[in-house]
């Protein structure tokens, strides 16, 4: 059996998030990150905040994780954020994932707030540029070793 450890990494400024994903996501790590969500949006109070989200690391997410993380942005939006860069994945299937859920989210939005790209400079300068602080903080680390499991044979009768 050979095992997978998967992680996610939060960084928070005064009005930012900054999130990377690592690995395979699985419900641990969506539940942390819908706790974190909660917490900083609570500390936000309405007010508008941004995010960068790394994906760069990310392996494709399963079905049922894709419909959360699209809930949890949706209620996001809600929430109080205005602007997110996508790092995103370097594989095609990755990359087509990620922005077809941007492609679909931003259908629900007046403006486009999401946006994905290759570059973190790209990332950093357009929350500067709309005005949100990137002195991100210590890094809150979660992780969870995901196991794949090897398939039996089977028996010939």
């Amino acid at each position: 059996m050979n095992s997978f450890l998967s992680s996610l990494e939060l960084s928070c400024s005064e009005n930012a998030l900054y999130v990377r994903f690592s690995g395979i996501h699985e419900d641990y790590l969506t539940a942390r990150y819908a706790e974190a969500l909660e917490q900083f949006s609570a500390t936000m109070q309405g007010k508008p905040w941004a995010r960068i989200v790394d994906l760069r690391q990310w392996s494709v997410t399963a079905v049922q994780n894709q419909k959360l993380i699209e809930q949890l942005l949706q209620q996001d939006l809600k929430r109080g954020l205005v602007l997110e860069y996508v790092l995103l994945p370097p594989d095609a299937v990755g990359r087509w994932q990620v922005e077809q859920t941007l492609k679909s989210l931003n259908s629900f939005t007046s403006k486009e707030i999401f946006h994905p790209t290759d570059s973190e400079n790209e990332a950093l300068d357009g929350l500067l540029k709309q005005g949100f602080s990137v002195n991100f903080a210590a890094i809150t680390r979660h992780e969870s070793r995901c196991w794949k499991v090897p398939k039996t044979p089977e028996t010939k009768s």
